[in-house]
């Protein structure tokens, strides 16, 4: 997979968030951008952590097509989703903060189809509680701390998260796949994911599915369980060894 040309040329970068409304708040349930490439004005540094301006908050029931998040500081905090969510055909070119993020609990946000590049942290974050699900279907994600996190010290923090990945290429995994919080009940569920050059079962490289205990209201550090080693089989990370294949 490739990330496709932009048909805005240079793209654009816009001065503010972008709010796609769904319908029935007057917008439209599906934006198709025809491979468009826009970011926005966002002055943080992306080493800064939180706090980067949104490019686009998506409403309850709203699809995104072929759209193309500009790199760097205009990625911004990248896409919010605040419901139910797809986005599909979406290129990250160099993730800032976050690629998207699951923010309203028992929402589900779906990925398909869409290429995310080069973070030094998470390119998914879940912050929905109450069985919210995130989904990345027939992807490729490469150059990233994490490909999924479920937030380990959000305010109110609590679960369960779910964790959906089928038919995924990934590269250059710098921490994780997958960092789901045990204490919550959250469950990662993995079919079918492509490593290249494969997983190294010796060395444990790369980490597949870390399980953490998490903290609530920022009050320190969530910890790292079993020595951070990557977990098979368990109530938590619900993956098995034959699931991983190389390429």
């Amino acid at each position: 997979m490739e990330i496709p040309t932009p048909t805005n040329g240079a793209g654009e970068i816009r001065t503010q968030t972008t709010v796609l409304k769904n319908a029935a708040n007057g917008g439209q349930d599906v934006y198709d951008f025809n491979n468009q490439k826009i970011g926005v004005n966002n002055t943080a540094d992306c080493d800064d952590g939180e706090g980067q301006k949104t490019v686009f908050e998506v409403e309850d029931g709203v699809t995104v097509k072929n759209l193309i998040i500009a790199g760097g500081l205009p990625a911004g905090n990248g896409i919010v989703c605040k419901g139910d969510c797809t986005l599909d055909h979406v290129y990250w070119e160099d993730v800032c903060e976050d690629a998207a993020t699951n923010s309203k609990d028992g929402a589900t946000m779906r990925i398909n189809s869409s290429i995310a590049l080069h973070s030094a942290d998470k390119i998914f974050q879940h912050n929905a509680k109450g069985g919210s699900t995130t989904i990345v279907t027939n992807s490729y994600i490469a150059d990233f701390g994490k490909l999924w996190r479920s937030c380990g010290d959000c305010t109110a923090n609590g679960g369960p998260r779910k964790l959906i990945i089928d038919n995924v290429r990934v590269d250059k995994v710098k921490t994780t796949v997958a960092g789901a919080n045990q204490n919550y009940g959250d469950t990662v569920t993995i079919t079918n994911l492509y490593v290249k050059g494969g997983y190294d079962d010796d060395d444990d490289k790369p980490k597949i599915c870390q399980e953490y205990r998490a903290v609530t209201d920022h009050m320190g550090e969530s910890e790292k369980l079993h020595g951070g080693a990557s977990q098979w089989n368990t109530a938590t990370c619900r993956v098995s060894k034959s699931d991983i294949k190389s390429w």
